[in-house]
């Protein structure tokens, strides 16, 4: 009987005990529930809603954004989530303990703290220091522009008309010869007063008055080399007084080889040009083909890369194709990782400002070629909008080049331009008389 009083008494205990237990469970997760409510107003009255004035447009297309931008001490905030889920890549975040958050990105993982400027990467002990810090808020995630730009690596340019351009296409191309070279040599420059020639002697003229960067014209010989010629049509052929008969019947690389052009200077093949930039190593050629068809294009640059990797593969990393229509960029850059294209526009019949813009802006182009047939203020204003640069062809007159510049024009295809030569220093960096 007592051993029964006692099992009673123990299991009242147990019970109360039990209730005890859980009504301090409750009490401590209504009280944690009160200080996040709390902690959430005090966050959100010291992070004020901002309708910033300028237009997102993320990879091209309006932002749809549902959580506002944020501004704090000056800084502003954006919902991470909302805005990488904008650029159609996947991105995912999990709560870990101590406020720590774990954010995945691409193939990338962070780890970010609430209140803190601190990023953390996975597999990597470097510490990121933020203007700003990470806030959960309005259930999402709030991070500093400043997030925006040193972690994800997006591309951020603000136009003239306060639109926002932000994406997070690769950067593929490397520019960094443009800051040194307004001009390039057009048909590898002119020489004696004569244009098209495409000459040895052309070239070196050129190089030695200062221009580095080539543009070749390049045709394909009847045994498939590639050959520096303009044109097979009579009229360019009888102007460089080359054989009529090539019009109707393409020469070998030897036949062009043996012909002079104007009777005077040397022709050229494309090995002969790689083994010039072999020998000048800040040398650049720029690839006007002169074909048309995706089957030709990829005929020609895959013999143009088996002739360098022949001669002196360096120097493909100074070779810079031109595309004349949006679907020649994958098949040339199938063949060979490029380092810089230019998107020219002389063979189009109608120039699609928005539609060229948009594409070269997509796939990193951060050139665009034009005459002045397809010159227009709406292209220069939409090119500087997204940092691209316009090349113009082909002038030989300093005063309307000057006035051209004024207009956010960045260099040009010149024969004979400039009048005076380029000095250069040791570094290829242009030298500038005081």
């Amino acid at each position: 009987m007592l051993e029964k009083f006692n099992t009673e008494i123990m299991k009242e205990r147990a019970r109360k005990a039990l209730i005890l237990l859980v009504s301090l469970v409750l009490i401590l997760a209504l009280f944690r529930l009160l200080h996040y409510h709390q902690s959430q107003r005090r966050i959100i009255s010291e992070y004020k809603n901002t309708n910033i004035r300028e237009r997102l447009i993320t990879n091209n297309k309006v932002a749809q954004m549902k959580k506002p931008y944020k501004i704090n001490n000056g800084i502003v905030y954006v919902p991470l989530i909302e805005l990488c889920n904008n650029f159609g890549t996947k991105i995912e975040y999990k709560f870990l303990p101590f406020g720590e958050v774990e954010v995945k990105y691409k193939k990338y993982t962070y780890y970010m703290k609430r209140g803190s400027n601190e990023v953390r990467f996975a597999k990597n002990k470097d510490v990121l220091k933020m203007d700003g810090v990470m806030e959960y808020m309005e259930d999402t995630i709030y991070v500093p522009l400043d997030f925006i730009y040193k972690v994800l690596d997006v591309n951020v340019v603000q136009s003239s008309d306060r639109t926002v351009y932000m994406d997070n296409y690769p950067k593929k191309f490397n520019y960094s010869w443009v800051s040194e070279n307004r001009y390039i040599a057009h048909a590898m420059g002119g020489v004696d007063g004569n244009s098209y020639t495409n000459s040895r002697q052309a070239m070196i003229s050129s190089y030695n008055r200062g221009l580095r960067v080539f543009e070749a014209d390049m045709s394909m010989s009847s045994d498939n080399e590639l050959i520096l010629l303009h044109s097979y049509d009579r009229q360019g052929l009888s102007e460089l007084a080359l054989p009529l008969s090539w019009a109707n019947a393409k020469p070998t690389k030897k036949e062009f080889l043996n012909e002079k052009i104007l009777g005077k200077y040397d022709t050229l093949a494309l090995d002969n040009v790689v083994e010039y930039m072999k020998d000048h190593k800040d040398m650049y050629l720029v690839v006007d083909l002169k074909t048309n068809d995706i089957k030709s294009v990829e005929q020609a640059y895959k013999k143009l890369v088996d002739t360098f990797k022949k001669v002196d593969a360096t120097s493909l990393n100074r070779v810079i194709p031109q595309i004349y229509y949006e679907e020649m960029y994958k098949p040339v850059m199938n063949i060979y990782d490029f380092k810089s294209m230019i998107f020219t526009t002389y063979r189009l019949e109608e120039l699609e400002v928005n539609r060229i813009v948009d594409f070269s802006y997509e796939h990193g182009i951060k050139i665009v070629a034009a005459n002045k047939f397809k010159y227009s203020d709406d292209l220069t204003k939409k090119l500087v909008d997204r940092d691209i640069s316009l090349y113009m062809y082909t002038y030989n007159d300093q005063n309307k080049v000057n006035s051209l510049r004024n207009s956010y024009v960045s260099g040009f295809y010149t024969d004979f331009l400039p009048k005076d030569v380029i000095n250069r220093d040791a570094d290829g960096k242009v030298v500038v008389k005081k």
